[in-house]
């Protein structure tokens, strides 16, 4: 049918399914071809071969197999179809990707579990509603596809034993002598083994992957490669063989110890990790019931029935977790604590590495060459009083051939780092404790800290905070929003030592341009900066929490900290301000004379989740405290609950959440009350209870 061109955005309603279905705009193949080539803007296309094997013994590609073929095809691309859009789909290209990568996992699943679902006699057509419900739930039985989709622990452990089985007894041996450190087993490991393997077994297990060539090598030693692995236990599927694995620890093969943190953490967010979330379960359903979309081009698939019932069909799911609170008495020590060791020694410790670096260019040496009577010398009196000996705790021994390095148990190790004994380390408490001041009193996103740039992150006038806002980007064609703040003058001053850091650095040559503003050296003793991402900037946190030993929980685990907990802080401080003062020196910071100016900063700069959180934080604290008469009508409420008014026996963080719920349901509202007294206008923090007697 010729449509008016007034009428052009109607033609996809008129164009026939299965013409439309055959041409996605991901698709870089031929519809028909065995091998699909596809791109959602990827630097390298990714591909699909669709010749594996099923579970009678023929191959998908086979002649006998065409209709299922043609489903799987049409499946795949009717997943991220839409009518309005031609098949180009109305979501984002990270959207429609997530999609197609559901439509992926759901034909692995039937393809790992053909015989059980008759795949090659029955086809699509023979997947009944019982059937699309066991789908449905087992793809959503874990966020972890390698664990719902692949059951990756199970069928590495059949793996492993079964290699360790065809692997020749007396080479095991022989390499178990040659190679030492494959019987090496730490605690954490042993703590964390995911395998169906016996931890005696585990030294043979690691010899015969390592002699048939299954480790890949990186500078913290040997790990499972999951890609080769997959590609023979995942031969058949589609995209199972090519997708990367979680890491199994257990078989990681350590050549040194490398120590992330001292301590277990204390968990940071509440919730099940393991259990999916709605979004996730919502997008599987959506993508299974696209199979109806056979129906259109005329192949046989589930009945419309079968596919509605599973459409009504839930499983449970997870809650969104909150992310755990650190007390207030943890940060406003840790805050103290940041604060102190820059005054106290920020300067010296920057000016120190800066002496190693320009006394090796100088030399022309590499720091990694420095000897530690020589970093002694080089440093300054100062640095020597404090306790440094080392230029890192972690580094290659000078002399020693690559690969070494000075071994010390987890106790030896963080009682030098404690001690003062090694530069690097200091370097990273230092910058940890500026992360920890600017996250504080900031409020920011941590990916807005992470982007801080040497070059900008300050103004001219040095009071004013640029970043870059990471929720802007709507209406912007994806550009962030450029935004000010003004920063407090310590804050200020931290950001500047370690701005002098990487001009220093520059002008010497170890790096080629500043770089973010928390980009940190590493601490192997080769002088050069880590960009500044997630895993460096939480590194510098657990550097910060292990050295000031932050609090540990009756289990003897630490908080270490994390940004998306310190972002309540500055709401804290003003409602803390109520009852001890100091809501001066918040104006001052802010320039606001006028208290509910300052509440409406905190009001715009924070997220409504964050504000939440610090308001029930706050009311719970004073509740356990036993602030009972600020908080009659809520006391009332709590102790129906709890059954108790001696509200210091209650878990903090259990009381907390239930007054986030009960905020969640609107039963109850937080908010600071305004009133002019003879000290001029004050605050006081309200919980009012909404249509309960309390």
């Amino acid at each position: 049918m010729q449509l008016p061109p007034e009428l052009d955005f109607l033609e996809p309603f008129f164009v026939e399914p299965r013409i439309a279905l055959r041409q996605a705009d991901w698709l870089l193949s031929e519809f028909d071809d065995n091998f699909w080539e596809y791109s959602f803007g990827f630097v390298k296309p990714k591909g699909i071969d669709w010749n594996v094997l099923l579970d009678d013994g023929s191959r998908l590609t086979a002649r006998k197999n065409r209709e299922l073929l043609d489903g799987f095809k049409y499946f795949l691309s009717g997943s991220t179809y839409s009518l309005d859009q031609s098949g180009s789909g109305t979501g984002s290209a990270a959207t429609r990707a997530s999609e197609f990568n559901h439509a992926l996992h759901i034909m692995d699943f039937l393809l790992l579990n053909a015989k059980n679902f008759q795949l090659a006699k029955h086809g699509l057509a023979g997947l009944g509603r019982d059937a699309l419900k066991i789908i449905l739930s087992e793809v959503c039985s874990s966020t972890f596809a390698a664990e719902a989709v692949y059951g990756w622990s199970k069928r590495l452990s059949l793996f492993c034993l079964n290699l360790t089985l065809q692997t020749d007894a007396s080479q095991i041996t022989h390499a178990l002598k040659e190679l030492p450190q494959l019987s090496n087993i730490t605690p954490d490991q042993a703590e964390n083994n995911t395998l169906e393997i016996p931890l005696e077994m585990i030294p043979r297990v690691r010899a015969a992957l390592y002699l048939n060539g299954m480790y890949g090598h990186s500078e913290k030693g040997y790990y499972a490669n999951s890609v080769k692995i997959s590609k023979i236990i995942y031969r058949d599927t589609l995209k199972g063989r090519h997708e990367l694995k979680p890491t199994t620890e257990i078989l990681n093969i350590k050549e040194h110890e490398y120590f992330s943190r001292e301590l277990f953490p204390i968990p940071v967010k509440t919730g099940n990790a393991e259990t999916i979330c709605d979004s996730d379960f919502y997008g599987y359903r959506r993508v299974l019931y696209s199979l109806g979309n056979l129906h259109e081009v005329g192949l046989l698939a589930p009945s419309v029935d079968d596919l509605a019932a599973v459409k009504r069909f839930m499983v449970e799911t997870g809650k969104p977790g909150r992310f755990r609170t650190i007390p207030s008495r943890v940060v406003f020590s840790a805050v103290r604590n940041a604060i102190e060791f820059h005054i106290k020694h920020g300067k010296t410790l920057i000016n120190g590495l800066c002496k190693i670096a320009l006394h090796c260019k100088l030399n022309g040496i590499q720091t990694s060459e420095l000897e530690d009577r020589s970093v002694c010398r080089i440093i300054g009196e100062d640095l020597r009083e404090f306790g440094i000996k080392h230029l890192g705790l972690s580094r290659r021994a000078v002399g020693s051939g690559y690969g070494y390095r000075v071994k010390k148990s987890v106790s030896e190790y963080y009682l030098d780092l404690r001690a003062n004994k090694g530069l690097l380390e200091l370097i990273r408490v230092y910058i940890g404790s500026t992360q920890v001041v600017v996250g504080a009193l900031m409020a920011r996103r941590v990916g807005e800290l992470q982007d801080l740039h040497a070059s900008n992150c300050l103004d001219v006038s040095e009071q004013w905070l640029v970043f870059r806002n990471r929720k802007s980007t709507q209406n912007l064609f994806g550009i962030r929003q450029v935004e000010v703040r003004p920063i407090e003058p310590i804050a200020v001053q931290m950001i500047k030592n370690l701005v002098r850091m990487q001009k220093i650095l520059k002008r010497l040559g170890y790096i080629d341009e500043l770089m973010e503003i928390f980009s940190s050296p590493s601490i192997n003793g080769v002088l050069t900066l880590a960009r500044a991402n997630a895993h460096n900037y939480n590194q510098n946190l657990n550097f910060f929490c292990d050295y000031f030993e932050t609090e540990t929980n009756e289990d003897g685990n630490r908080y270490y900290i994390r940004q998306h907990q310190l972002r309540r802080f500055f709401a804290m401080l003003f409602f803390y301000s109520s009852s001890f003062g100091g809501l001066e020196t918040l104006q001052w910071m802010l320039g606001h004379t006028d208290v509910q100016h300052v509440w409406h900063y905190i009001t715009e700069a924070m997220d409504g989740a964050t504000l939440a959180g610090a308001k029930a934080q706050y009311v719970a604290e004073a509740l356990h405290s036993g602030d009972i008469e600020s908080y009659e009508s809520l006391a009332a409420l709590v102790t129906a609950r709890y059954g108790t008014e001696n509200f210091t026996l209650a878990d903090t963080n259990e009381l907390e959440d239930y007054l986030a719920d009960l905020m969640e349901e609107g039963a109850i509202t937080i908010e600071p009350e305004f009133f002019e007294d003879g000290d001029g206008q004050r605050f006081k923090v309200i919980a009012k209870v909404i249509g309960v007697d309390a």
